[in-house]
């Protein structure tokens, strides 16, 4: 598969993450690496967009002045996944990807610390663009959602629908289960007993986190029947990349370690036998600002001596919403000037259909 076997040596971290042009000794190390595109293969002589360390990835998802345990947890988790302190973000000139390197995303022992402290989200645009795109073309059938959460979209499909779940969680597939959805632990397994049994596949926001994504699309493959749909809707790598300029907010890795753009995305599912049918960026809209504004609030809680991070502090949910939009209305006037940027979609969504052969 397309990760690096070649592990990184430990470098001085950089202020900011943002690589520093005049490191002049680290530059020429990154050069004489090769390093090649995990989509097209093409090599990526260019020095690094970004460079983290575990404590700096650590410190993005949970600052320790929030939860000291569960943030040095998370540290301890992200270094025995990159067998090293550091991790540097490339792009490929040729087809736009973005990965990390090392080449790996998060194992079960990350998120089951990340996601100590999350919910779900509500219904999303991803859910209402795999209705419209990809569910309108049948009158019912097999669907299986891919990491599918608490499987809220899968419960608001129509009865004609027979539900299926690939989760990982103990506890979503229990949820699920008593949804009347039918819950698979692992991809690998669906393949075994599944194969062309199902008209839609969908991956919701999932393939941004998985470096094995070859393996991942071709059991997609397998598990279609000769007319379905796979739908992917994935975070726009310019859009992250916007992002982390214009808030200060990483795309960080191991959580996300892969970068998409619709070139890049359409030429993944290629190589893995299938042909696009459309791709749509998500529509631009306030509700993109404002998340941008809270980003901003999150990134000001991880200095230990600011308001926000005293704010974060407070383990009483009640008390600290307010309390965090009023740190709100202090980065809308920062974010103001970059208004128009910070409201365009994040995301785009793609769907393809098995290419016959």
């Amino acid at each position: 598969m397309s990760s690096s076997s070649t592990l990184l040596p430990v470098l001085p971290p950089l202020k900011g993450g943002k690589i520093q042009r005049s490191d002049t000794d680290d530059l020429s190390c990154m050069s004489a690496r090769h390093i090649n595109c995990p989509v097209c293969v093409a090599q990526c002589p260019e020095p690094a967009l970004y460079r983290y360390t575990a404590g700096e990835a650590a410190a993005h998802f949970c600052p320790p002045t929030r939860n000291l345990d569960r943030n040095r947890r998370l540290e301890t988790a992200i270094r025995k996944l990159w067998k090293s302190e550091i991790c540097e973000i490339y792009r490929c000139k040729a087809c736009g990807f973005g990965f990390g390197y090392p080449f790996i995303g998060g194992d079960e022992e990350f998120y089951s610390i990340l996601h100590e402290q999350k919910g779900y989200p509500a219904w999303r645009w991803d859910y209402d663009f795999a209705l419209r795109e990809a569910l309108a073309g049948f009158d019912g059938g097999r669907i299986l959602d891919i990491g599918a959460g608490v499987g809220l979209f899968l419960r608001r499909l129509p009865a004609a629908w027979q539900r299926y779940a690939v989760e990982s969680s103990d506890s979503n597939r229990l949820d699920m289960e008593r949804q009347n959805i039918q819950v698979i632990r692992d991809l690998s397994s669906a393949v075994v007993a599944n194969k062309g049994a199902f008209q839609v596949v969908t991956l919701f926001q999932v393939l941004e986190h998985i470096s094995e994504f070859e393996s991942v699309l071709e059991n997609c493959r397998q598990l279609l029947a000769p007319e379905g749909r796979i739908v992917i809707t994935v975070p726009d790598g310019d859009a992250m990349i916007r992002q982390e300029r214009l808030t200060g907010c990483a795309d960080m890795p191991p959580n996300h370690i892969n970068k998409w753009t619709p070139c890049s995305l359409k030429l993944a599912l290629e190589n893995c036998g299938f042909a696009v049918l459309t791709s749509r960026p998500e529509s631009p809209g306030l509700k993109s600002f404002l998340g941008a504004m809270h980003m901003r609030v999150q990134v000001d809680s991880r200095r230990s001596r600011s308001m926000a991070a005293r704010v974060y502090a407070i383990p009483d949910k009640r008390i600290r919403a307010p309390l965090v939009a009023c740190l709100g209305t202090v980065a809308l006037l920062r974010l103001f000037p970059n208004i128009l940027q910070l409201m365009q979609g994040g995301a785009f969504g793609m769907v393809a259909r098995v290419r016959h052969r």
